[in-house]
């Protein structure tokens, strides 16, 4: 009777032992699952990182313009400059000055005229508030342009610098609101509309159409026009293939003269010494350029 006592208890604890040993075995094969798994996911991640830096690379594109062609398309193209009081037609020399973008390619400011401007930047909305202390009714708005960055897939510190360029710092008309009728026309008993980034702002008579212009988007709130305007740069320049760049929207060297984003010819130059600056303040450094040559 011992015997077979004995002899179950020994059946017992094998049985235990082959369980636990079973047990151990599912358990290894879990973890060499799963760490195959994340194998797997973080070899996804580089590929898919690895594929988004080369979209996103320095690039270097030769032009069917030579220089003296696009220069002669820019004179019949209505730029215009300001001494710092007033506005009228550009010179010869004033444009060729900017237009050569060979000067700025290695400039510590001026080379952001140059930069990919497709890529949010991932920048806290804090921060960008930071940027827009003492920036009138910009002020208070980095949420917005954050959203308005990721939503429309554009590097929110260009956002920010083009916002206070055509809005004098938050200070213009167009910038703290307009009152515009029904039939787009201004009216001091209509609804305020605010326009930030000179949309549709046509210098004949920049304010009234700027003012009709937003009032036809619906631009009723800062926050519609910060997301509303960063939509249109979006679709109207940056998703062209060739005028991504601050350079580009201005002198567009692919199709010299046409579609281009402002008159002034120091737009370009302006933008980029802002964004030079908010880079520098928050301590980051712009990446991938992409740099237009005119053929020889």
């Amino acid at each position: 009777m011992i015997e077979k006592t004995e002899f179950r208890r020994l059946i017992l604890a094998a049985n235990r032992t082959s369980i636990k040993r079973l047990e151990m075995r599912n358990k290894l094969i879990l973890v060499c699952i799963l760490l195959l798994m994340a194998l797997a996911i973080y070899l996804i991640y580089l590929i898919s990182k690895e594929a988004q830096e080369e979209k996103f690379r320095d690039q270097h594109v030769v032009v069917g313009y030579t220089y003296r062609q696009a220069l002669q398309r820019q004179m019949h193209a209505n730029a215009v400059a300001s001494d710092g009081v007033k506005w009228s037609k550009a010179t010869r020399s004033q444009i060729a000055r900017y237009l050569r973008p060979e000067p700025y390619y290695q400039h510590s400011e001026q080379k952001y005229q140059f930069l990919n401007l497709r890529k949010p930047q991932g920048i806290s909305a804090g921060k960008l508030d930071e940027l827009l202390k003492g920036k009138g009714i910009l002020e208070g708005q980095g949420d917005a342009f954050r959203e308005a960055a990721r939503q429309s897939d554009l590097n929110e510190i260009y956002l920010i610098s083009h916002a206070q360029l055509e809005t004098g710092k938050g200070a213009s008309e167009l910038a703290k609101g307009l009152k515009v009728n029904d039939k787009g026309q201004l009216d001091p008993d209509g609804k305020t509309y605010y326009n930030f980034f000179g949309v549709g702002a046509f210098d004949h008579d920049a304010v009234a159409e700027g003012a009709k212009y937003a009032q036809q988007q619906g631009w009723d709130t800062p926050e519609k026009a910060i997301k509303g305007g960063a939509q249109f740069i979006a679709r109207e320049y940056l998703s062209r293939d060739n005028q991504y760049t601050l350079y580009s929207m201005r002198f567009n060297p692919v199709d010299p003269g046409r579609h281009q984003y402002a008159t002034d010819v120091m737009w370009a130059h302006h933008n980029a010494r802002q964004m030079a600056k908010y880079y520098h303040k928050l301590g980051l450094e712009g990446k991938f350029f992409t740099r237009h040559y005119y053929k020889k």
